[in-house]
């Protein structure tokens, strides 16, 4: 009984040390973090097509996350390929700075 107590409390104090850095993800977590991130780019980028070209998601990397005004930013670097109707691809690379959650973008900017 006194194992489960200890064991209970430890968990607890972990718990409130991880969500007292503003950072506590749980499984899964970072699948949807991706997913956003690869939606945003590929929405962002669309918009500002008019000739029929689609947008393809490749990447991302140097990942960072600092605090801006007390809410959490995610910055890193994205590669994308605009293809066009006819078939052909241009790879792109742009730093971009989004919410935690990568659904939103803050900051663009082509590399």
């Amino acid at each position: 009984m006194k194992g489960k107590i200890l064991f209970g409390c430890i968990a607890l104090v972990m718990l409130y040390a991880c969500s007292g850095s503003g950072h506590i993800h749980l499984p899964g977590h970072g699948n949807v973090e991706k997913q956003n991130l690869k939606e945003a780019v590929v929405n962002h980028v669309s918009s500002t097509l008019s000739n029929g070209e689609t947008v393809e998601f490749e990447g991302n990397s140097g990942n960072d996350y600092y605090k801006e005004n007390g809410e959490v930013r995610f910055s890193t670097n994205v590669v994308y390929t605009v293809v066009s109707p006819n078939g052909s691809k241009e790879k792109h690379t742009a730093h971009i700075v989004c919410n935690e959650d990568r659904d939103k973008i803050f900051e663009w900017k082509d590399i």
